[in-house]
């Protein structure tokens, strides 16, 4: 059961990314980003598991960058999306500090071969405050009577569902890691699962992608 949640975890990103292939005529500039963000997701994903199964090692260099590509990305998607109700200095200021630390914690702090708690919740938490942004904004500028049918609704939600519920993986990861075998391996299904809906919704996103969007 496991095995086969992680191995669906590890090839969904192909999902939304062949999607993003089919619909990129028709995107505008945000979903743009988002497409890219997704090929580079999938890219480090299967370089970091090809990297395991021929050498053996650990593929948590990987993960770190995964990371980063991730946020940065997810930022320049945030700021076209909040264009005219968020300045650029904003999302400017956020990218580089995330990036600072970023380097900072592979130089002096985790390093390449610990697993990025740190910084993932870091990154959990600046995301969760930006899907609450986003949400409020919606929520009070009523400009769109069926946010269910539009990119932006299904892309915050999965990113509200995958990371408020991985939240406390990413905030205790070495607390719940240590605590037996049997709560390890609920943990990691939960995970999985979690990642599985991310980029089911994720692919939603895209199908909304219209011709008329230019």
């Amino acid at each position: 059961m496991i095995n086969f949640l992680v191995n669906t975890a590890l090839l969904i990103p192909l999902l939304p990314a062949i999607v993003a292939g089919f619909k990129w005529k028709w995107m505008d500039n945000p979903q743009r980003y988002f497409s890219v963000m997704l090929w580079c997701i999938v890219l480090i994903s299967f370089s970091g598991e090809a990297w395991v199964r021929t050498t053996g090692e650990s593929n948590l260099p990987f993960f770190h960058v995964y990371i980063l590509v991730e946020y940065l990305l997810l930022m320049q998607v945030f700021r076209l999306l909040f264009a005219g109700a968020v300045g650029k200095r904003f999302w400017a200021v956020l990218a580089i500090g995330f990036a600072v630390v970023w380097v900072i914690n592979i130089l002096a702090g985790e390093g390449w071969w610990g697993f990025p708690d740190y910084i993932r919740a870091l990154e959990a938490i600046i995301i969760l405050v930006v899907v609450s942004l986003w949400f409020r904004k919606m929520l009070r500028e009523k400009k769109v009577l069926q946010p269910e049918r539009t990119f932006p609704f299904w892309m915050f939600a999965g990113l509200l569902l995958f990371f408020s519920g991985n939240f406390l993986l990413f905030i205790f990861p070495k607390f719940l890691i240590n605590t037996g075998k049997e709560v390890f391996e609920a943990i990691w299904i939960v995970n999985a699962i979690l990642n599985i809906l991310l980029y089911t919704l994720y692919t939603i996103a895209l199908l909304w992608v219209r011709r008329t969007v230019k």
